[in-house]
Order: structure tokens, then C-alpha cells, then sequence
């Protein structure tokens, strides 16, 4: 009898010990504390000191949760929202309850060290949200887990369940004898309604007060613009919720983002207007100067900075001269870049490269070109004339601007006070007359008869045209052409 009553006191004795040393390390007073466990110790009694939950921070942490198994090639994102007093082991019952994942098959690996389940999260520097670790899910083979010792856990889950609902329940105060019998049937009735609310209520507002990320499901803030886990970007359709309000952290963010928006177009438009007057710096310029060392792709010679052109329209960089000297030498309207490229030497930079003198006849080359590349061009028929036209096939006469004649584009001369048809007939006339012209058909006459037997053909065309003297259409001149065939 005497060894069954020695434990129970014993036993009372250190409940009391125990509970004088939790206040006495709580008040903070070290010689009573001492003094307690060296009473303690006398016993020789299985002892647990832990810190209790009001000396942890009380905000809610949502940790970023990397989870991988020995079977994926990727870590798949989640977060689990957590406090900092929360041990290691009720952070694998939370995961083994939303997740269906036994804590005997989940490793969790926090500031790269395996964590305890006896450890607390705020040993391992779990401080704020954001936080990154790592939960490992090992095969049932590798942890020897059975199935029926898989359904044993599930079952002692569901119990400490019926257990937690059974403590939120409040009890009826004691009374008489009769009443003793009332509390039995009460905590059958009201456990259902409690194990329902512990999964369904986080679900609530998440659509109401976040967004989904359609990368990796996860709900971000509604303030916030892009996915706290991945990066994804936040649907456009999405607008934040009236009655929403944010808290210190997403004002902070909003702040940020303000600032840095504000002085983003702060700085554009200080570029832009940069830019701006540099660009009407440089449009008063009829030449650009090079800013940079280079050299000119023609004579190979070192340009230094402002010793070269830059051409307007393809940027490419030549010295003076070589530039002149392609303009100059040009045969076409237009002067290509000499660095083989499509880009043209605008007049304005042909101007100011060019003379006077130099320039005139630069203009006057490209008149002619323009002139002999009209495919209905006319050239006034007044000796020393530069007058010309392009006309329209309905147009028989041009009024010469410089010279005020008037042309007959269908004759091709200057008739005045006759009709075409009498200009003909008098041209004709007068070719016949003419000494010049009855020479130049004897002349073919006699080479027909004197040409080689190898020659099958001499084709012979003259042209008569009035000759360029004072006196138009009196003197005439025969051209004679052979081709031999």
C-alpha cells in the first residue's frame, strides 16, 4: 500500500515544483527558480519546459512552401499560413489535415538543416511572411509505412479532432445529482458541427478579397500587381473589391509604386525634352559632324571628332572630300551613299559639300538626266535653248518659257505662219533641191553597186532636219547611216 501512495505523491509534489518554476522563470526571479530545480531534480521526474504562446508574435505568417518527392523533376510553389510558436510537428499535422500527406512522410527542411519536430519555427528565423522552405515527401516504402498503420494515424487524427471540439465546448455548471446525466449527449451532438468549420471557413473569402494566379493557383493580395510566388502577371479583368482595405503592407507597396511611376515619367519626359531640342539642334544643320573617332570607309584616312560627315539617312560617316568627289562624279539624279547602301545624299547636305559653281553644274547634269530619261520629252528647237517640256499625247505645240517660241511637237521644229501639212510638203521640196541631199543618194547608189558579195543587205536611213542657222528651214543636212547586215 505504502508503494502505491509514494508516486502519487510524489508526483503532486512535482506539479506543484513545476508549476512554481514556470512562474518563477516567468516573474524573472532567478534564486527561487534555481532553488526549484534542485527540488526538482531530487525527484527524478520527466520534466518539459517550453515557452508559451503570448511570448511569440502573434501575426500570422504565410511561409512559401517548396514541395518536391524523389519522383518530380520540378518544385511545386504553395504557401500554408503559420504562426512563429508553431513546432515542427503541428506544422506536419496542419499539412497532413489540408493536404492528406502523413507526418511521418514529410521532411521538412528550413534554412538548409533538417528541422525537429520538437523545434518552433521561430528557432529557425521564421520571422515574416515570405519566408522560403522546403517539404520533401519520402515513398511510404522508405518511412515503413503500412497501410494499416496509415489508417491507425487517420483514425487517431480524427479523434484529436473530436477532442479539440470537445475542449471548445463549455460544460454545464455542477449541479444536483439529477443533473450529472445531461452532459453525456451533448458533445455527440455537437462535434459534427465543429469538425466542419476547420476546413471550410479559410475557403470563404479568397475570391472575395484576392486574385488566383493562373500559373500557379496561388491568391495574392488584391492590391498587389504581379504573383508574390512566381511572378505572373495579374488578370486584367480583375478589380479590387470596394469595401477591400488594405493593410501597412500593401499601402507601402502602393506608395512604391506611385513614387517609382511618378519619377518614371519624370525621367521620360526630361529624355524627351532632351531629345527634342537635340533633334532641333541638329535640324538648323545642313551637315552633321561626326562626335566619335572613326574612319572614313573610302580613303581609309582617321577622322577624328568633327573632321567627318554623318549622312542623314543611313548614319554612315565619310571625310569631306570623298564625298564631293562622289557627287561630283555621279551620273544619276539621285547620289547614292557610297558605302553601297539605298539610302540617298539629301540636296540640302549636296548644297552645302558642293561650290557655287559646282553645284550649278550638278544641277544642270541632273536636268539633262531628267531630260533624256522622260519618256515624252520635248527639247525646245531654238539653237541654244535649254527650254524643254514632257507632255501629254493630246498636246501638239509648246510655248517655250525662255525663249517664247512656239514648237510643233508633231513636226518637231518651228513652223510659224505655216500648218503642219504645208511645212511637209516645203520640207519635202526643198530636200529634193537640195545639192547636199542629191549627193548623199548618189553616194548610197554607188555603194550598193560596189559592196561585197558577202554583204546580203545595207540598210540606209536619212534623216533630213532643218540645219541650225539663223535662217530655220532653208538649209537642210542629210545624215547617212549603213548597217551591214
Amino acid at each position: 500500500m505504502a508503494c502505491e501512495v509514494a508516486p502519487e505523491v510524489n508526483l503532486k509534489e512535482a506539479e506543484e515544483l513545476a508549476l512554481s518554476l514556470s512562474d518563477a522563470l516567468s516573474s524573472g526571479n532567478s534564486q527561487e527558480a534555481v532553488e526549484l530545480c534542485q527540488r526538482l531534480s531530487q525527484l527524478s521526474v520527466p520534466v518539459s519546459v517550453s515557452v508559451n504562446k503570448p511570448a511569440y508574435p502573434q501575426d500570422s505568417i504565410r511561409l512559401k512552401v517548396g514541395v518536391e518527392d524523389a519522383q518530380s523533376d520540378t518544385v511545386i510553389p504553395m504557401s500554408v499560413v503559420v504562426s512563429a510558436d508553431m513546432t515542427i510537428a503541428q506544422l506536419k499535422d496542419q499539412i497532413s489535415h489540408d493536404y492528406k500527406f502523413p507526418p511521418t512522410l514529410q521532411r521538412w527542411v528550413i534554412g538548409k538543416r533538417l528541422a525537429r519536430d520538437n523545434e518552433t519555427l521561430y528557432s529557425h528565423g521564421v520571422r515574416e511572411s515570405g519566408y522560403q522552405v522546403f517539404l520533401f515527401i519520402v515513398s511510404a516504402q522508405a518511412a515503413h509505412l503500412t497501410r494499416h498503420q496509415y489508417k491507425l494515424n487517420q483514425e487517431q487524427q480524427r479523434i484529436d479532432g473530436i477532442v479539440d471540439s470537445m475542449e471548445l465546448f463549455q460544460p454545464f455548471p455542477r449541479g444536483g445529482e439529477g443533473e450529472k446525466t445531461a452532459p453525456p449527449p451533448q458533445p455527440q451532438k455537437t462535434a459534427p458541427p465543429h469538425l466542419k468549420p476547420r476546413t471550410q471557413p479559410p475557403l470563404a473569402p479568397k475570391p472575395q478579397f484576392g486574385w488566383t494566379c493562373t500559373e500557379c493557383t496561388y491568391v495574392n493580395k488584391p492590391t498587389r500587381p504581379g504573383c508574390e510566388m512566381c511572378g505572373g502577371e495579374k488578370p486584367e479583368d480583375y478589380k479590387v473589391p470596394a469595401i477591400y482595405k488594405p493593410d501597412l503592407q500593401e499601402v507601402l507597396w502602393i506608395q512604391q509604386e506611385e513614387l517609382a511611376m511618378l519619377q518614371y515619367e519624370t525621367t521620360r519626359q526630361e529624355e524627351r525634352e532632351t531629345n527634342y531640342l537635340h533633334l532641333l539642334a541638329t535640324e538648323i544643320q545642313n551637315l552633321i559632324p561626326n562626335t566619335t573617332e572613326t574612319e572614313c570607309p573610302i580613303c581609309m584616312s582617321a577622322l577624328g571628332p568633327g573632321e567627318g560627315i554623318v549622312l542623314r539617312e543611313c548614319l554612315h560617316t565619310f571625310c569631306r572630300e570623298c564625298l564631293q568627289g562622289t557627287i561630283v562624279n555621279s551620273q544619276d539624279a539621285e547620289v547614292s551613299c557610297p558605302d553601297e547602301c539605298d539610302s540617298k545624299i539629301l540636296d540640302r547636305e549636296i548644297r552645302a559639300l558642293l561650290s557655287d559653281e559646282e553645284h550649278q553644274r550638278f544641277l544642270e547634269l541632273r536636268l539633262s538626266i531628267a531630260e533624256s530619261r522622260a519618256e515624252h520629252s520635248f527639247h525646245c528647237q531654238t539653237p541654244n535653248c535649254r527650254g524643254w517640256c514632257v507632255y501629254e499625247d493630246e498636246v501638239n505645240e509648246f510655248q517655250c518659257e525662255l525663249c517664247q517660241e512656239t514648237n510643233c511637237i508633231l513636226c518637231r521644229a518651228i513652223h510659224e505662219g505655216m500648218n503642219c501639212k504645208d511645212y511637209q510638203d516645203d520640207l519635202r521640196i526643198r530636200a529634193e533641191n537640195d545639192l547636199a541631199a542629191q549627193q548623199t543618194k548618189k553616194m548610197v547608189e554607188v555603194g550598193q553597186q560596189a559592196c561585197a558579195p558577202c554583204c546580203s543587205q545595207i540598210s540606209v536611213q536619212i534623216n533630213i532636219r532643218p540645219e541650225e542657222s539663223d535662217h530655220r528651214g532653208t538649209e537642210f543636212r542629210a545624215e547617212l547611216r549603213t548597217d551591214h547586215l
